[in-house]
């Protein structure tokens, strides 16, 4: 699931994921740090996880709320300070 480094983007590195379901996740990133990146992924995606298994969540509309923005900022902050 995780494709680690996919890509250069000018000084930056693009690394991705893939769930079972085909959804990507992608990072831009400026330094290596595979444990960290594949830890954040493996956390954002458990995240993923509990949204879809929220009743109240409809499919085709964008899961981008407050509550989830902030819970992958501070996955970010964990793994990437």
């Amino acid at each position: 699931m995780n494709l680690k480094q996919v890509d250069r983007f000018n000084d930056y590195l693009v690394s991705a994921f893939v769930t079972a379901g085909h959804v990507r996740f992608m990072l831009l990133h400026d330094t290596k740090n595979e444990d960290g990146i594949k830890n954040f992924f493996n956390d954002v995606h458990e995240v993923y996880i509990r949204l879809l298994l929220n009743p109240f969540f409809q499919l085709g509309v964008s899961p981008v709320s407050e509550t989830i923005d902030k819970r992958i900022r501070l996955i970010g902050k964990r793994y990437f300070g």
